[in-house]
């Protein structure tokens, strides 16, 4: 396994690499936007919100769960939802959060809720694509 940053490797080298590292926000937010995220049509709701979902042995599989990683291991804080606690990191606008451990999940969830400045979670967005 090779040890360094997600975006140091080939295709061929990030299928077969999930100990990949993201060092920062930054570079999650740069890794994210390498994914197509679906709105999740059957939780708009309840709980509306997009997410990212790939099949083994893709470039896909590999930044979704480093990105997973990163929720695991720097999480902003863990939020309970339908009685499950689930990590969560707030990044470039929106919320992110792990649905299982970061190496063997194929899912990143986010919505489009953010931290304001004084550090309350502004869920307004989120809120407007209920129905």
């Amino acid at each position: 396994m090779i040890y360094g940053s997600i975006f140091d490797l080939s295709g061929a080298e990030l299928m077969e690499n999930i100990n990949l590292i993201i060092e920062n926000k930054q570079e999650f937010c740069k890794a994210a936007s390498k994914l197509a995220f679906r709105f999740a049509k059957t939780y708009i709701s309840t709980a509306p919100h997009e997410y990212a979902v790939t099949n083994d042995n893709t470039n896909n599989l590999s930044i979704i769960r480093t990105l997973n990683r990163f929720i695991e291991e720097h999480p902003d804080e863990a939020e309970i939802f339908w009685n499950v606690e689930y990590k969560v990191v707030f990044v470039d606008s929106y919320k992110y959060w792990q649905v299982d451990d970061w190496n063997v999940t194929k899912i990143l969830n986010r919505n489009w809720d953010f931290k304001n400045e004084d550090g309350s979670i502004n869920t307004s967005i989120t809120e407007s694509y209920k129905i």
